[in-house]
This record gives C-alpha cells, sequence and structure tokens, in this order.
C-alpha cells in the first residue's frame, strides 16, 4: 500500500521509518534533525509551497509535507506506525 504524501508523492507504506509532526509549538524536529541531516537523505518537498506540517523519514529520503503526521496516520493502515508520531514532549 502507498501513502499520499501530498504534491503527487507517494511513499510505499513497508518504506516508512516514521512520520514527525513539524506543527506542534515545542517540536524541534526540523532544526534538530532536517536541518541537520539534509546532505545525508535526498530531501522532497511534497508541500506545493504550504507550511511544512510533518517530515517522513524512509532509508534514503526525508519527505517533507503540509499533510498533518496525525492525517497521515490515519491515511496508513491500520496498527500501522502506531506510537512512531514524534511529537517531543
Amino acid at each position: 500500500m502507498y501513502l499520499h504524501l501530498g504534491a503527487d508523492c507517494m511513499v510505499k507504506n513497508s518504506e516508512i521509518i516514521a512520520i514527525f509532526n513539524l506543527r506542534h509549538p515545542q517540536s524541534t524536529v526540523y532544526a534538530d534533525y532536517v536541518q541537520k541531516y539534509c546532505d545525508k537523505y535526498r530531501i522532497v518537498d511534497a508541500a506545493e509551497g504550504e507550511d511544512y506540517a510533518s517530515a517522513i523519514l524512509t532509508e534514503d529520503t526525508l519527505y517533507l509535507s503540509a499533510i498533518s503526521a496525525f492525517t497521515l496516520k490515519k491515511r496508513a493502515d491500520a496498527g500501522f506506525l502506531a506510537g512512531a508520531c514524534y511529537t517531543n514532549l
């Protein structure tokens, strides 16, 4: 099964390692992870010019999406990625 991330971008569910919530006021994922490791991963902007709401990590790619992490989690299969939404609380 594939998960639609926006901007005609889809990723295979089995390739997803984690979905990070970037909209949470206390989230430091973008500054601490995305910017720090941007050379390690291929970065794909699937936000179509909108603010980033989530980051989806695969083995070699980091997708930035305007779709919330919780909406993406709902779209995935039941039980898939249970508890994998990072909010830095």
